[in-house]
């Protein structure tokens, strides 16, 4: 299949109105029922069946029972990239609605930060010299030998998560801000590195993420930014 093949079967499935709801709906990477799903795209569960069979036999979503019901998840880290992308492609900020906004200032992309408080971490990893534009690979960064040793100290061993499947350090384009945060391996390990340190908090079955008073002073003296909760 030709990658003009690739691109017009994920359009079609990406761009159906049902599927393109259902896909969103899994966008914070918790697992969701299909009978959850149908009622996110107002559907009947017929259709939400029938959908779901697509997008799985696509290698888009994967399924997994336990109990009675099946539950769905994005098949790989990569396609929340892809869905945070195409979110942003015709979004302003100033034209962000109310629900965007609240997680404009920090929110979980799949499994590792975004919105103000992503980009931010990202633009002082690369001011540090922690990480830079990969020279090889235009969407992913590469860690310099500075950074494997500072995210050593955090307790991300970088030489271990390269030997994973998962690209290390993807360029993930930001829907609300327009430039790159770090997504990719090391993306969600530093995301769970701030959630076990307390800086940020997760919010009950919404995607934004608070910012604790903890983790706005850990932030200033670590990376020097500066992200008000």
């Amino acid at each position: 299949m030709t990658s003009l093949s690739n691109f017009k079967q994920a359009a079609a499935l990406f761009g159906e109105p049902a599927r393109a709801a259902i896909i969103w709906e899994l966008f914070d990477g918790k697992p969701v029922t299909a009978g959850e799903l149908a009622i996110a795209a107002n559907i009947t569960p017929q259709s939400a069946s029938s959908h779901l069979k697509k997008l799985v036999q696509a290698g888009i979503l994967s399924v997994h029972k336990q109990g009675k019901h099946k539950y769905f998840v994005y098949a790989k880290p990569e396609i929340a990239v892809a869905v945070e992308t195409l979110a942003g492609i015709f979004s302003l900020p100033n034209e962000l609605n109310r629900s965007q906004r609240e997680v404009r200032t920090a929110r979980s992309c799949y499994d590792h930060l975004a919105g103000q408080a992503g980009v931010s971490v990202t633009e002082a990893l690369l001011k540090k010299g922690f990480i830079a534009d990969h020279p090889d690979h235009i969407k992913e960064f590469m860690v310099t030998p500075a950074g494997a040793n500072w995210f050593r100290e955090l307790g991300i061993d970088t030489e271990q998560l390269k030997k994973a499947k998962r690209p290390l350090a993807l360029k993930c384009i930001d829907w609300t801000e327009k430039t790159p945060h770090l997504a990719g391996s090391l993306g969600a390990a530093l995301l769970q590195h701030f959630l076990k340190e307390g800086w940020f908090r997760k919010v009950y079955q919404k995607r934004n993420l608070l910012i604790t008073s903890n983790g706005e002073i850990s932030l200033k003296k670590v990376l020097n930014i500066d992200i008000k909760g």
